[in-house]
């Protein structure tokens, strides 16, 4: 299997994609400056969103089940929109797909949990195809299954096992299948190599491999290790939520876009076309010491669970949150990016208890916050969600997100943005 390194693109900008002028922003808040003169094309923002230039999120579709309703979903590993706006949803507990209309009406359950054809065993990505049909990865069952727009069964596809990842599969424009795999050795701090894509041929056979640019990234990570005979070793290894981190997204038009955590940095990797940079300068957001507090009891419970005797020994949790944390490519090609915020303290009503008695109470969380960047670099906006949730796809001023309810229950939702984004 050949691993293809994806150079950095070109992006050619028309008249039709100029910034605003310095005298003339617009209602986004911010001005986006570009220049295109030299090999790169950078576009660049700075400063902090008017409270009143901020967008919200309104409801338009909600489907929920209630705490007693045992006919519908119960835990929402994934879902999925086709290019109807219909949701698929895998429910976790039952291992079957509900398929909704776009008002939220109930059409079809589809699958079970097991081993035969249109059953499953697990799923770690689902996608929609071209014709509104559904392909769903079980790395159990070690195959790709393939559903038709009426949520019939129509074949599988034989795929290797031993790895498996969330949101592990994933299309482009023109319907072809990737899975997300190792492309690179690991590197130090590293238990895998740096995840890439795999593109799949005709009945699921492995094409190219196709790695996504690297970028600078100074990681902050703490492994641990139990050992338990000769050739028997587990490792685990996480970084804080607060440290600079290094992302990848895949676009619709088939290429992949970067992320510079650190520093706010995100590469558009298109080809045959100069590099695109969107480098954004932010205020920074500061971490209480209680929530430091916090995430080192959360990272040290983490690591003791491979490695019970396992002490603090990587640096210390950053005083200020890197200013991306986030990185998604909308089915529209704008890019959403999730920027830093101040945290909250959870009201003493909604503080959850652990299960295990030895995991710590979690009783600061961070408001899921975006803000979305045009083709050619622009900023569009920064869009408050205002409530539990993660965003799943968007599209326009339509946006669809799994939310957890007041009762911590999975809702599926779709939201209209207002004021609109231009």
């Amino acid at each position: 299997m050949t691993v293809r390194h994806v150079l950095l693109p070109l992006v050619l900008l028309g008249a039709c994609n100029r910034a605003p002028s310095p005298d003339h922003p617009d209602d986004s808040g911010l001005r986006t400056v570009i220049d295109s003169t030299a090999d790169t094309v950078v576009a660049r923002i700075a400063g902090q969103v008017p409270v009143a230039a901020i967008r919200r999120l309104v409801p338009e579709v909600r489907i929920a089940p209630s705490a007693d309703d045992t006919s519908l979903f119960t835990e929402v590993s994934e879902f999925e929109v086709d290019r109807a706006g219909r949701f698929w949803v895998f429910d976790r507990p039952t291992s079957s797909v509900f398929l909704f209309g776009s008002d939220g009406t109930l059409i079809k359950r589809l699958g079970r949990k097991g081993g035969g054809p249109g059953e499953f065993a697990s799923n770690s990505g689902m996608v929609s195809l071209p014709d509104t049909g559904l392909a769903v990865w079980d790395p159990q069952n070690a195959r790709i299954s393939f559903f038709d727009a009426a949520g019939a069964f129509r074949t599988s596809w034989v795929t290797p096992s031993g790895f498996n990842t969330g949101n592990g599969l994933l299309t482009d424009g023109s319907g072809r299948l990737y899975l997300k795999r190792p492309v690179t050795p690991p590197r130090e701090g590293e238990i895998l190599g740096r995840l890439g894509l795999v593109a799949l041929g005709d009945s699921g056979v492995f094409r190219d491999s196709l790695e996504p640019p690297d970028l600078p990234v100074q990681r902050e990570v703490y492994l641990a290790v139990q050992r338990s005979g000769k050739d028997n070793v587990n490792q685990s290894s996480t970084s804080s939520r607060f440290a600079p981190n290094y992302f990848w997204a895949w676009h619709p038009a088939g290429y992949f876009v970067v992320g510079h955590g650190g520093r706010f940095e995100i590469v558009v990797a298109r080809p045959e076309s100069k590099p695109l940079v969107i480098r954004r300068g932010a205020p920074a957001v500061a971490v209480a010491s209680e929530e430091r507090e916090e995430e080192q009891a959360l990272i040290t419970y983490s690591m003791r669970r491979t490695q019970p005797d396992w002490a603090w020994s990587g640096p210390p949790i950053p005083e200020i949150k890197a200013p991306l944390l986030g990185l998604t490519v909308a089915r529209d090609g704008r890019i959403w990016a999730q920027v830093a915020v101040p945290s909250e303290r959870i009201p003493d009503a909604e503080v959850a208890t652990p299960r295990d008695a030895k995991a710590p109470t979690i009783r600061h969380r961070t408001r899921p916050v975006y803000e979305v960047f045009g083709a050619d670099g622009r900023f569009l906006g920064r869009v408050d969600c205002g409530c539990r949730m993660t965003l799943v796809d968007a599209e326009g001023d339509r946006v669809w997100a799994l939310v957890r309810d007041e009762n911590d229950l999975p809702v599926v939702a779709r939201f209209r943005i207002e004021p609109a984004l231009r």
